[in-house]
């Protein structure tokens, strides 16, 4: 039972964690806001999602890296 629990949530945080990088934006992609291209509008404001997505991405690798122990 307990093995099962850890691992539906070994998944579900891999799966999270997944989707989480894949909303990181590159470093490249700053590039296109300064030619107007609205890359600068983002849903977390104006500083940009830069580290509210890396402060997930930590906490979740963290618990991810945690449940392989």
């Amino acid at each position: 039972m307990l093995l099962t629990v850890l691992l539906a949530a070994h998944i579900v945080i891999a799966i999270l964690l997944i989707a989480i990088i894949l909303l990181q934006q590159g470093k490249g992609a700053t590039a296109g806001a300064a030619f107007g291209s609205g890359a600068s509008s983002t849903v977390f404001g104006s500083r940009g999602s830069g580290s509210f997505l890396t402060r997930v991405t930590s906490v979740l690798a963290f618990l991810f890296l945690l449940l392989e122990w």
